[in-house]
């Protein structure tokens, strides 16, 4: 007779009788990363996206000193959208803030951004305008971007910027650009981009870099990946085609390995290099996705 003083519950009934029945157990070829371990030590990530996203935010967080804190709690309005976020240290963080705070910390590294005139390429809604505009006192700042992106990133920072900061913002629509061919800018910036554009409009973008900025900071990918894991490629093949021939730097990186991605890394700061009268400041890995990469450049000055 069997004690029942030990006996598993009902949960675990029910376990067994599923994911950990005796069928599922039969050999060990893959069952780390099947329904088998999903159960054991590790939640499955295809339907836990939200959960392990939080977690790299949680973990993020509690690295941050006590400056990064500083540059967060001058970000007003955050919230806006409803982005997925943790509570740590009494503030709300989403790795978007997150990740504009990386960008602010490596540039702050390199240069001064008080007083400058600044422009950036393809701002997505505004995360990084909005950093920048509530932690310094930025003389202007240009976005230049598609129509659609534009009306969204107007809307989103008249939201969350004060009155006075949203009036030094200007919106030029790509193929506007022409308004801008007597502008001079202390800094440009690119996040996210220029590896989505098709290669000659990249050329054209940092031709006009050359002629008309100071400074230069580039984070984009180190180059392509082709992992159907990672997404089960659920917006279609036909968008995977159309990815692969986009940006500068199309060779396909194995994302997943260090090795690889340091060699490309080299590729990565020849191919950004606006022209020849510019050399590298800083460059470094861009956290927390591993093909990554980031630079700062600097125009040397001409000589009278």
């Amino acid at each position: 007779m069997r004690n029942n003083q030990f006996a598993q519950s009902a949960l675990w009934k029910h376990i067994n009788e599923t994911k950990l029945a005796k069928n599922q157990i039969k050999t060990m070829d893959n069952f780390k990363s099947s329904g088998v371990n999903f159960k054991l030590s590790l939640w499955n990530p295809q339907t836990n996206g939200v959960r392990y996203l939080k977690t790299l935010i949680y973990n993020l967080c509690a690295n941050l000193d006590k400056n990064d804190w500083k540059i967060i709690r001058n970000i007003r309005n955050r919230n806006i959208g409803d982005p997925i976020s943790v509570k740590y240290n009494g503030e709300d963080i989403c790795l978007d803030y997150l990740q504009a705070l990386y960008e602010l910390r490596f540039i702050n590294k390199a240069i001064s951004l008080d007083n400058r005139n600044i422009v950036e390429i393809g701002a997505g809604y505004g995360r990084t305008c909005h950093a920048l505009m509530d932690n310094h006192k930025i003389r202007s700042y240009y976005i230049i971007d598609l129509e659609n992106c534009l009306e969204l990133s107007r809307k989103y920072l008249k939201s969350a910027l004060s009155p006075s900061k949203f009036s030094r913002i200007k919106f030029v629509l790509a193929d506007d650009m022409n308004r801008l061919e007597d502008a001079q800018f202390d800094l440009c910036l690119n996040i996210d981009s220029f590896a989505e554009m098709d290669q000659k409009v990249v050329k054209n973008y940092l031709d006009y870099i050359n002629q008309h900025c100071k400074y230069f900071y580039v984070k984009n990918p180190i180059g392509k990946y082709y992992d159907k894991s990672l997404d089960n490629h659920n917006q279609g093949l036909q968008m995977v085609k159309l990815a692969l021939k986009t940006g500068i730097l199309r060779e396909i990186v194995n994302i997943d390995d260090n090795r690889d991605i340091s060699m490309h890394a080299g590729k990565y700061m020849r191919a950004y290099l606006p022209g020849k009268k510019w050399s590298c400041l800083a460059k470094s890995w861009a956290p927390p996705w591993s093909y990554y990469w980031q630079a700062m450049y600097k125009k040397r000055r001409e000589r009278k």
